[in-house]
């Protein structure tokens, strides 16, 4: 009788030992860190790419604006022929180049020929050059469509570049989130496989000793109910372990194809350094001044500020100055500098109500308004959601303490129990009850680990934190 509780309790003992030496062991073993993990998302995955995508398009987006200032070229051409009679030919051809100050440079050669040509068309025989100008006096003079369309575009370049970031750090909290789910089936997974040996040598011993005479069938049967109820959360652990690894790997991709599953362990779970912590707390009103969702809104001010202005613009009445010298070809061009041969027009227009103008402008400031109020909103939404947060990573961290000590304790309970059990004054019900308590108590642990890291992920993703922040160490 004594050297079968004697067996016991060594036995809880020596498994207690082990399971400390390995959890030591394993942590020299693990292979992947949540900072590797990242870095790795970072550099191949697809998403990724896609962000990387996003920047480009913000530099075509300024190239494509850039376009309406492009040289063109033209060229008319116009002839009537009839009765065997050349009325009359006209060509122009030219290049025309708008700058941004609005004024446009225009060049070009004028040729005609015909019997019946209009004095006013009437041309030397070799044609004319022409050089010139046309300028907005009113509308115009300040923005026009071309150089609105230009300034968005930069507006547009940043906007893509901080939707890009906002990809950036979607992917990396789902990423977090998988990692940690990965890390707790692992933990919780050695917990249960330590408790799985320890009551299957246990139902063994007691099996033996029923056999001979020893104990009661219904403390084998004790011991059995208790392997099987381990057995049956094993079974459970990997299933989920499982099922957490093909998450984890679809965010590992090689440069061109995913990374093939292989085994693969989480390094261990370790606190945040409350420095940390306490640089990231003080900095919230930065974080909130540059936060993808607020720069989101801000870049939108400013492209309704720009149709604002434009809008405005076209209040004015038109009014285009257009001045060319001339030049004949086959004559000396030192007579350029006396401008005594040139051209000019002057045109002129202007709505009589300028419905159009005016509503389409008073309908782009309750857009800006509007765009205001939900900056307003969103600055508040943000920070109370980064305290939400803050304030919930931080009872975590608290309960973690409280739930360190309850592992401790449970382990205290289960060691004095089996002090008892060697003396006569317990049995195998209660040192059953005593491990699976303390079974329990490190599978909570173990969970309020992984939700501890995972908040503090939740925690910088609400802040709008940059991806540097996330590997940083």
């Amino acid at each position: 009788m004594f050297n079968l509780k004697h067996i016991i309790i060594s036995f809880f003992c020596l498994a207690f030992i082990h399971y400390s030496a390995q959890a030591q062991e394993t942590l020299s073993l693990e292979k992947l860190s949540e900072q590797d993990f990242l870095e790795l998302v970072m550099e191949n995955h697809p998403l990724i790419q896609q962000a990387e995508n996003l920047r480009k398009m913000g530099d075509f987006a300024v190239m494509a604006a850039r376009g309406n200032f492009d040289p063109e070229l033209y060229s008319k051409n116009k002839q009537k022929y009839y009765d065997q009679k050349n009325y009359y030919q006209y060509s122009e051809s030219g290049i025309s180049l708008a700058t941004r100050t609005g004024i446009t440079l225009q060049g070009g050669y004028d040729w005609t020929a015909g019997e019946f040509l209009s004095n006013e068309s009437t041309l030397p025989n070799a044609g004319l050059w022409y050089a010139g100008v046309s300028v907005p006096v009113l509308q115009g003079l300040f923005i026009d469509d071309r150089r609105a369309a230009l300034q968005k575009a930069f507006v547009d370049r940043r906007a893509f570049e901080n939707e890009a970031q906002l990809m950036l750090i979607d992917i990396l909290l789902e990423g977090s989130n998988y990692y940690w789910q990965f890390a707790k089936f692992q933990y919780q997974k050695r917990v249960i496989e330590e408790a799985i040996e320890l009551a299957q040598d246990n139902f063994e011993n007691y099996k033996i000793s029923y056999e001979q005479g020893d104990k009661p069938a219904v403390d084998t049967l004790e011991a059995s109910i208790q392997l099987q109820n381990l057995n049956i959360q094993n079974q459970q652990l990997e299933v989920d372990l499982a099922n957490a690894k093909l998450n984890l790997f679809t965010f590992l991709w090689g440069k061109d194809q995913p990374i093939e599953e292989s085994d693969l362990k989480a390094t261990a779970i370790n606190n945040i350094s409350q420095s940390k912590i306490d640089s990231l707390r003080a900095s919230l009103p930065i974080f909130i001044q540059e936060h993808p969702a607020i720069r989101e809104s801000e870049y939108k001010i400013q492209k309704l500020q720009i149709d604002n202005r434009l809008k405005k613009e076209k209040l004015k009445p038109k009014l285009n100055l257009e001045y060319n010298l001339l030049q004949d070809p086959a004559g000396n061009f030192s007579e350029i500098q006396n401008l005594d041969n040139y051209n000019w027009g002057l045109t002129f227009s202007m709505p009589l109500l300028l419905r159009q103008p005016r509503g389409e402008l008073r309908m782009n400031e309750i857009k800006l308004e509007n765009t205001n109020f939900e900056l307003q909103q969103k600055r508040l939404s943000i920070r109370n959601k980064a305290r939400q947060y803050e304030n919930t990573f931080e009872n975590i961290a608290q309960q973690l303490k409280t739930y360190q000590d309850i592992v401790t304790q449970y382990e205290s309970l289960l060691t004095a129990e089996l002090r008892k059990f060697e003396i006569g004054e317990s049995s195998i019900f209660l040192i059953n009850y005593r491990q699976m308590s303390l079974v329990n108590a490190r599978m909570k642990y173990i969970e309020l680990q992984t939700k501890y890291r995972l908040y503090y992920r939740q925690w910088l993703h609400s802040l709008g934190a940059k991806p540097e922040l996330w590997v940083a160490n």
